[in-house]
C-alpha cells in the first residue's frame, strides 16, 4: 500500500481551525474598487499574482490573527485563529478560545485548508485556471495594508472567489468563496497581521509542484494508481459535480482501529472535498454528535454544528464500505459530491467502523477536540 505523507492529507482536509467555534463576527469588509462583472475591460495577470502568492505564503515570515466565517446548512459558524509562519518550517496555528490559551499546532502546510490556502500548490492553481477566468480587479485594503484584488470568474461572468494580495509581499490577506447564488460561503481574513521583513517573492518560474515543509509534494494520481485502487475494491469517481477533479489519492494501511482505507482529494481550485473509504459497516449507535438525514431513501449522518460545521462533514455506509466526507465547499456542492458516491442499503452493523471513522477524523485534525 502507498502511504501518503502527512502534509498531503492535511492539504485536503476541511478548515481544521473551525473545530472550536466561537461567535466571532466576520471582519469588516475592506475598501475595494471592484469592476463590473459585465464583460468590460479588466487588467490581466491575475493567475501570475496567485502564483506569486503561493511562493509568498511559504517564504514570507508573518504573524497575526485570522477570522474565519463559513455558511453551512445550519447557519453561519465562525472561528478566530492565531497564526505565525516561519519560512521553510510551515505554519503554527492556535484556535483562540473565549478563555484564552490553547495549544499551538506546528508544521502545518500553508497550502492546506488548515493553513488557509495561503500557498496553494501549483496543481491546484492549474485546476483553478482550467475552471475559472482569473483576472485582477483594482485595489483595496486589509488591516490597513494596500492590496491587489484578484477574481475567479465563472463562465457566466459571476464571481466565484475574491483574493486580496498584499502589495508589498503578495501574501493572501483575505479570501472569499462565493456560492452559485452570489452569497459568501466562506470568508477567511486577517484582522491583525505583522510582517517584519516584507519582500516580494522571487521569480515564479514553474519547476514542478511546490514541496510541503513536512514531506513530498502531492502529485495527481496516474491511471496505473487509479487502476490499482479499483482492483483492490475501492469504488470512486475521478471527477465530482462542480468541476471537482481528483488531485490526490492513495491507499493507507491504517491501524487496528481504522483498518485499511483509501484517501481521495478533489478540488475545483477553490475548495476541497476529502473522502475516506473504509471496508465494513457503520454502527450508527456509536455516532455521538452526528445527526441522521434521509436522502433518496438512504441515511446520511452529518456532524453536529456545535462541534463542527454541519453539512460539511458526512458519513454513511454502502456496499460493504464506509464513506467519510470532509469539505470546505458551499453546501450545494457538498450535497452533489455526496450524491456522486455509491448509496446502497446496508444490512447489519459493525461497531469498529464507527470508532475507526472517529479515529480518522481525529488523526487529520491537528487542533484536537
Amino acid at each position: 500500500m502507498t502511504r501518503l505523507p502527512h502534509a498531503v492529507v492535511l492539504a485536503a482536509v476541511v478548515l481544521l481551525g473551525m473545530v472550536v467555534l466561537t461567535a466571532a463576527p466576520a471582519p469588516a469588509a475592506p475598501r475595494t474598487d471592484m469592476p463590473r462583472n459585465d464583460g468590460g475591460a479588466r487588467e490581466d495577470g491575475g493567475l501570475e499574482l496567485l502564483r506569486q502568492a503561493a511562493v509568498a505564503g511559504r517564504t514570507q515570515e508573518y504573524s497575526g490573527v485570522r477570522s474565519v466565517t463559513m455558511a453551512t446548512g445550519a447557519g453561519t459558524v465562525s472561528a478566530t485563529l492565531e497564526v505565525r509562519n516561519t519560512a521553510g518550517a510551515g505554519l503554527s496555528v492556535r484556535t483562540r478560545a473565549a478563555g484564552g490559551g490553547g495549544t499551538w499546532s506546528t508544521g502545518i502546510d500553508p497550502g492546506s485548508l488548515a493553513g488557509g490556502l495561503a500557498a496553494p500548490h501549483e496543481g491546484m492553481l492549474d485546476v483553478l485556471a482550467r475552471n475559472y477566468d482569473i483576472v485582477t480587479a483594482g485595489g483595496g485594503t486589509v488591516c490597513g495594508r494596500s492590496a491587489r484584488i484578484v477574481l475567479a470568474l465563472r463562465d457566466d461572468g459571476t464571481t466565484a472567489a475574491r483574493f486580496w494580495l498584499d502589495d508589498a509581499t503578495r501574501l493572501v490577506l483575505r479570501r472569499e468563496i462565493m456560492d452559485a447564488h452570489g452569497r459568501v460561503s466562506r470568508d477567511d481574513a486577517f484582522t491583525d497581521v505583522a510582517i517584519p521583513h516584507p519582500h516580494l517573492p522571487a521569480a515564479t518560474a514553474r519547476s514542478g509542484v511546490l514541496a510541503t515543509p513536512a514531506g513530498p509534494a502531492a502529485e495527481v494520481p496516474d491511471a496505473a494508481t487509479l487502476d490499482t485502487l479499483r482492483r483492490h475494491g475501492w469504488r470512486f469517481a475521478e471527477t465530482l459535480p462542480g468541476r471537482f477533479e481528483l488531485f490526490t489519492a492513495g491507499e493507507m494501511e491504517g491501524d487496528r482501529t481504522t483498518g485499511p482505507y483509501v484517501y481521495l482529494g478533489y478540488s475545483d481550485g477553490l475548495s476541497v472535498v476529502s473522502v475516506f473509504i473504509q471496508p465494513g459497516h457503520l454502527d450508527e449507535e456509536h455516532l455521538t454528535g452526528w445527526h441522521a438525514h434521509v436522502r433518496a431513501g438512504h441515511t446520511i449522518w452529518t456532524r453536529d454544528s456545535s462541534g463542527q460545521a454541519q453539512g460539511q462533514e458526512a458519513i454513511w455506509a454502502s456496499g460493504g464500505q464506509v464513506y467519510t466526507v470532509l469539505a470546505d465547499a458551499p453546501a450545494e456542492v457538498v450535497d452533489a459530491a455526496i450524491a456522486a458516491f455509491p448509496h446502497e442499503r446496508e444490512p447489519g452493523l459493525w461497531a469498529r467502523m464507527a470508532l475507526g471513522a472517529a479515529r480518522l477524523l481525529a488523526w487529520v485534525n491537528p487542533f484536537g477536540e
